[in-house]
């Protein structure tokens, strides 16, 4: 069966349940197509062979010590808390650098319920979405006031990747592209 899509909007976030594929989807896209990206990820960090939260990894030039900074922390079985400074100083920096960075695409991997008091940070991701560059992206299930302020957007196309679309999304994406 082959997935198709309707003609995508200007700016392309990915939502879909946990652990399904959506970064991965992103990063195949970015690469089949060479799309230079600024923005951000979002990478696991790990002590003694747990992951114990999540780095903030901005695709930008910045000083050693505010990139790679902790963004959350585990604080049980599927409980995290935000790292707020994190988000409200460096999370805005990286995206006011990418903003003003050569590359024509945001990459924003991934966002959802620990921006939730974050506002200088979701100010920012929305100041993104008016800029010139386009905006590639993932979004959390879940119904913080970014991620609904982002699906209502006329100019944001949002595709839910599941197990078993997801290995057509690739294809289908790069056709409506």
């Amino acid at each position: 069966m082959t997935c198709e899509l309707s003609p995508l909007r200007r700016h392309l976030f990915l939502t879909g349940e946990r652990q399904v594929g959506k970064s991965t989807l992103l990063r195949r896209l970015m690469e089949a197509r060479g799309l230079a990206c600024s923005g951000f990820e979002t990478q696991a960090f790990f002590l003694s062979g747990e992951r114990r939260g999540f780095t903030l990894h901005g695709r930008v030039e910045m000083p050693p010590y505010e990139n790679n900074c902790v963004v959350c922390v585990r604080v049980g079985e599927k409980r995290s808390v935000p790292v707020l400074p994190v988000f409200e100083q460096n999370g805005v920096s990286i995206l006011q650098r990418s903003m003003e960075a050569p590359a024509p695409f945001i990459l924003m991997d991934e966002l959802g319920r620990l921006e939730r008091e974050a506002s200088a940070f979701g100010a920012q991701v929305l100041a993104c979405l008016e800029g010139e560059k386009r905006v590639l992206g993932v979004l959390q299930q879940c119904d913080a006031p970014l991620v609904e302020a982002i699906r209502r957007r006329e100019d944001v196309s949002v595709i839910t990747v599941t197990r078993e679309n997801r290995d057509e999304l690739l294809e289908a994406i790069l056709r409506a592209l």
